[in-house]
């Protein structure tokens, strides 16, 4: 577990609430906002941020495997992802968002999905060597 990599979470994290407890503009036309894309990088780097705090290190009797730790910080970062949605209903000119999650699980995949294949990939190159 890093304690470096937990504290930028921690910071990122107090980051994402803060900008979405902005108060809005109420749009008049509901229409997709191009800016609703940035979502996915994001918390695509929430979701890197994340495995970098929980990545098992020798002898860390808390997460022992790889796999696990991706399991773990895609469903905190999914869960970010839904506890903003809903602090956004409270904020004036805000509302949730069901696409704004949906382009969050985009972005925490992506990630989730490139250090896996990258693991995988580095897992089978020790076993030809």
């Amino acid at each position: 577990m890093s304690l470096s990599f937990g504290l930028i979470s921690a910071v990122y994290i107090a980051l994402i609430f803060a900008l979405a407890g902005l108060p809005g503009r109420v749009r008049l036309i509901r229409m997709f906002n191009p800016l609703s894309l940035l979502h996915i990088p994001l918390y695509g780097l929430l979701t890197f941020f994340l495995i970098r705090t929980f990545l098992p290190k020798r002898g860390d009797p808390l997460i022992r495997s790889f796999r696990l730790t991706l399991v773990f910080t895609t469903f905190l970062a999914l869960l970010v992802a839904v506890l903003d949605e809903l602090h956004q209903v409270h904020i004036p000119g805000r509302e949730a968002s069901g696409w704004d999650v949906v382009l969050d699980a985009i972005g925490v995949g992506m990630v989730t999905f490139i250090l896996r294949k990258k693991d995988k990939g580095k897992k089978s190159k020790d076993h030809r060597e």
